[in-house]
């Protein structure tokens, strides 16, 4: 798909898909956005723990990279899944790195890479972080495994309507360990409602600069006991 990189306004870079008309993060910073969302509502939960994450919507790799970067002070051992239906090529993707300074500076080129190399393919980035990024559009996965975190960064509803039905969600949701975590920028009305009517406990949290909510749910373990 056509892309174009994009300056956001905390020095980070984001990229602009044109067949959906969106940027895949946010004009009002893209990395204060990740880390707000599925860095600090999300990730930093964990300490110390064997987990797994799944990302619906891999979309520029950036969520992944900035899980590695803060575990190397979490001390997790991660397997992440990232689902991506259109993955961005690795001329675009090393660009996009290229730009992003909070990303650059701490990840050389070679370990850099290895976020977009691979796909479809199991691969360790350390021994504590194990990716795998699957070319797969979201309504044809199957889940074969548990999840303690899922990110939820596909595109909005209004773009991509199909990725937000109850139906897709309720086969993450199934899949989320007791207690898990389900973190998206997203916190429409209906999105909401979906959840509960999957039984988890919907906290709206505020959001990064110019996003006035988030959504962060937690499987309710007390339902499935």
């Amino acid at each position: 798909m056509n892309t174009e990189i994009i300056s956001t306004s905390d020095g980070s870079c984001t990229l602009r898909n044109e067949h959906f008309g969106e940027t895949y993060h946010s004009i009002n910073g893209a990395v204060a956005e990740s880390m707000h969302i599925f860095i600090n509502l999300g990730l930093r939960s964990f300490h110390n723990q064997n987990i797994s994450i799944l990302e619906i919507g891999y979309g520029t790799g950036l969520n992944a990279m900035l899980s590695f970067i803060e575990n190397k002070s979490l001390g997790n051992t991660i397997f992440y899944h990232g689902i991506e239906k259109f993955p961005i090529d690795k001329e675009t993707f090393l660009q996009f790195v290229s730009h992003s300074p909070d990303i650059s500076a701490k990840l050389n080129t070679e370990t850099a890479t290895k976020f977009c190399d691979n796909w479809n393919s199991e691969i360790e980035i350390n021994p504590n972080f194990k990716l795998l990024k699957q070319e797969i559009d979201f309504e044809d996965f199957s889940p074969s495994r548990k999840y303690d975190l899922i990110y939820f960064d596909a595109f909005s509803p209004d773009t991509q309507p199909e990725m937000w039905t109850l139906e897709n969600l309720r086969k993450i949701i199934n899949n989320l360990t007791d207690g898990g975590i389900f973190v998206t920028y997203c916190s429409k009305g209906i999105l909401k409602q979906n959840l509960r009517n999957l039984n988890m406990i919907v906290k709206r949290i505020q959001g990064p600069k110019g996003k006035r909510h988030v959504i962060r749910a937690t499987k309710d373990i007390n339902f499935y006991t």
